[in-house]
């Protein structure tokens, strides 16, 4: 997985903030923080898909969602939601 989830309303909020099924796949734990995820015509267009999970990402910060960023084995990253 590469969400930790910590409270469970904070991860109901996240998920009621998103707006498309990738951002909802990264508040999963489906999708990568990094984007090592993506696939195939997907991986072509990571810039977007970057600017997509940043904008979730201010959208939970600008709503008081706590969460952070931890690195995992081999450095994977790993969105925790919650406090």
């Amino acid at each position: 997985m590469h969400t930790k989830i910590l409270c469970e309303d904070a991860y109901e909020q996240a998920l009621s903030l998103c707006k498309a099924r990738y951002q909802k796949n990264l508040i999963r734990g489906i999708e990568s923080l990094s984007g090592a995820t993506l696939r195939g015509k997907a991986k072509r267009y990571w810039s977007q898909y970057r600017r997509s999970r940043e904008s979730l990402l201010a959208r939970l910060t600008r709503a008081g969602i706590p969460w952070r960023e931890e690195r995992g084995p081999h450095g994977k990253r790993i969105l925790v939601i919650g406090e």
